[in-house]
């Protein structure tokens, strides 16, 4: 095994995320006629290049560089980046360098999609992942299946996790796993026993407002209201007005777009001084940046986020403190900053992959060899320990958490401050 220490008006309804796979699989057919035509134009092109074994591990990553999502994956962008030079530096995998292909997606799964089967078709690469948010990724499961690639997923929620197929992969994390450290938060630490949802109309959004109904109750959490809000908006004040009105004594913020963290900078021009718990996106340096200010005022913004981040205030004892450490380090020597949640997300990626890498030593000469060899490695990841936790996987199951890492933090003197762990 290869050590490293190298998330969108009306909720969508019920089954929107299989109505979405439905109409993804339409649009995908039509991206691989489109994709096709931009092969058969290119192949004369490339002679015989493309009939000679590749020499490197070609692996597209899908981010986006522009648009809404873009302070989520270029972030996780030079994560993956600084994993795939640290394994290159030390001589590769099996003598061959990990090469990253990057695909700007635009904020947009249509961009998702089409940068997914241009880097199948056209760069033939290994595998891909796609890094910025739930609702992008989610364009790419039927891509990879149609494809017969292994395919890595930034998705969010747990209602895709049974809906991964037999070539989409999700190293990261579920909503239903980290709803419980808020929530415990919300009861023990402040002792309120009610909470109103503020819900962003998305895939990551359905999925936050299903297990919040679902387990806010066991943990002694009375979820009185739900609003919502698009991706996109400029003003949530109507939302935040009612939730003020309501029984509400706290307000979570599920979102992984601008718009959640523009809630908490309007929550707080209102007057509105409830104790607020949001997803991790918010706790990203570029909306942190805009609107710590408003994070700070009293009751502070309490965030979810990950143990790379806060790895200085963890206990000595913590068993990732180091690999944290590490990569902390490593990290801000190679970029000039220190790295955040979307960091380790496109971090752990690579490691995902090159662990399988090392353990498929996948044959280059046969791409669809190769892509199944490594698909089979993925399938027997055992106890493998990422940042955002460790996996365990299997042909029945794609993402298999078995250890979860996340945090919550709050925000003090332009710094983040270590609230509670899973282990607390």
């Amino acid at each position: 095994m290869l050590l490293l220490f190298v998330g969108e008006g009306r909720l969508l309804p019920s089954g929107a995320i299989r109505e979405e796979r439905r109409g993804m699989r339409g649009l995908v057919r039509g991206i691989q006629a489109l994709v096709l035509m931009m092969v058969l134009i290119a192949t004369p092109l490339l002679g015989c290049a493309q009939s000679s074994t590749p020499d490197t591990y070609r692996i597209g990553v899908i981010g986006s560089q522009t648009g809404p999502y873009s302070a989520l994956g270029l972030p996780a962008i030079d994560g993956g980046r600084l994993v795939a030079e640290q394994i290159n530096d030390a001589g590769g995998i099996h003598g061959r360098e990990i090469e990253l292909i990057f695909y700007d997606d635009k904020g947009s799964s249509t961009e998702t999609a089409l940068a997914a089967q241009r880097a199948i078709d056209v760069d033939k690469v290994l595998a891909v992942a796609c890094v910025s948010a739930t609702g992008l990724s989610h364009s790419m499961i039927a891509v990879v299946n149609d494809n017969e690639i292994p395919g890595l997923i930034m998705s969010g929620t747990g209602l895709v996790d049974d809906k991964l197929g037999h070539w989409a992969f999700k190293p990261t994390s579920s909503e239903k796993d980290y709803i419980p450290l808020p929530l415990r938060y919300l009861r023990d630490d402040l002792s309120l026993s009610t909470c109103a949802g503020l819900i962003e109309n998305s895939g990551y959004g359905e999925g936050g407002e299903y297990f919040l109904r679902q387990i806010a109750g066991d943990h002694g959490i009375d979820m009185v209201m739900f609003q919502y809000f698009d991706p996109g908006a400029t003003d949530l004040t109507p939302q935040l007005a009612n939730i003020n009105a309501s029984d509400a004594e706290s307000i979570f913020i599920w979102g992984s777009g601008p718009a959640g963290a523009l809630a908490v900078k309007q929550s707080r021009e209102m007057g509105i001084t409830l104790p607020i718990v949001t997803t991790p996106a918010q706790g990203s340096p570029s909306y942190v940046q805009s609107f710590g200010r408003y994070y700070e005022m009293e009751p502070s913004l309490v965030c979810l986020d990950s143990k790379l981040t806060m790895w200085e205030q963890l206990p000595s004892d913590d068993p990732d403190r180091e690999m944290c450490r590490e990569f902390h380090q490593s990290f801000k020597a190679r970029y000039g900053r220190f790295p955040d949640m979307w960091e380790a997300i496109g971090a752990q990626f690579v490691m995902f992959i090159a662990d399988g890498i090392e353990r498929a030593d996948p044959d280059l000469a046969d791409a669809i060899v190769a892509r199944g060899q490594l698909r089979d490695a993925f399938e027997t990841t055992t106890d493998l320990s990422l940042f955002m936790g460790t996996h365990t996987m299997t042909p029945d199951d794609h993402y298999g958490r078995v250890v979860h890492k996340e945090v919550l933090v709050t925000f003090k003197d332009g710094k983040k401050v270590l609230v509670k762990t899973m282990e607390d």
